[in-house]
């Protein structure tokens, strides 16, 4: 038996909304970056070798973003609240940045990510802030 602790608040209807929404972020970034992984990108200029490390890393990233929503923000879990929020809202901002910023890429197309991950964002603060503390064993978490 273990007698370390860890805490989780309960989140309700809020936490489970922010993790259905950090979960589309998470489909919109990984299904974009396959679709276009797959679309036969040649890295044999520098060029298209970073165009395919980025969109292999919008899967990455997606992946993350729908595995910490549905393990650890659906439970409004602290660890899981600041991993998604920093590190999902720092690839938004450069995104926006480097390629909506200078048109690149489409304003509406460029926005769809940033928003989901905002209201995602504002859904998990509000689901921290009102969830009750409550320590966790973790043999019965």
């Amino acid at each position: 038996m273990n007698n370390i602790s860890s805490t989780r608040r309960e989140g309700g209807a809020a936490a489970t909304a922010a993790a259905i929404l950090y979960c589309v972020w998470g489909v919109l970034h990984l299904g974009l970056g396959a679709v276009m992984a797959a679309s036969g990108l040649d890295p044999r200029g520098e060029l298209e070798a970073e165009s395919l490390m980025f969109f292999l890393c919008a899967i990455v990233f997606g992946a993350q973003a729908i595995a910490v929503g549905l393990v650890l923000n659906r439970r409004n879990d602290l660890f899981g609240y600041w991993l998604n929020l920093v590190v999902l809202g720092a690839i938004d901002i450069a995104f926006l940045l480097v390629l909506v910023r200078p048109g690149h890429v489409d304003l509406a197309g460029g926005l769809s990510g940033p928003v989901v991950w905002a209201a995602a964002a504002v859904l998990s603060t509000i689901a921290l802030r009102n969830g009750r503390r409550r320590e966790v064993r973790p043999d019965r978490a």
